[in-house]
């Protein structure tokens, strides 16, 4: 069985918020099988920033749900989105 790169754009509660303390955040959320591949600090301004997530995970009915809802509920997450989502032969440029 393959795996799935799923890439989400997340946005903190504020810009006070440390990205390594939301990267953390997002960690803590994720299941034993899904696995942060990457991620990418963009900032958008006023001292805001967004991250962009690589996140592996088994190719397994509902997985690309569970890790969208596993972000979406860390603590420090004021919003995500879904950018792709593909199978890891597949080639996916990073971040």
């Amino acid at each position: 069985m393959g795996s799935y790169v799923v890439r989400i754009k997340v946005l903190p509660t504020g810009p006070e918020v440390p990205s390594q303390q939301l990267l953390d955040s997002i960690k803590g959320k994720l299941d034993k099988d899904m696995v942060l591949r990457n991620s990418k600090e963009e900032p958008i301004a006023f001292g805001l920033y967004s991250l962009t997530l690589d996140i592996v995970t088994p190719e397994e009915e509902g997985m690309i749900d569970k890790v969208e809802q596993a972000v979406a509920t860390a603590p420090s997450v004021a919003q995500s989105e879904l950018l792709a989502a593909s199978r890891m032969s597949s080639q996916l440029k990073k971040a």
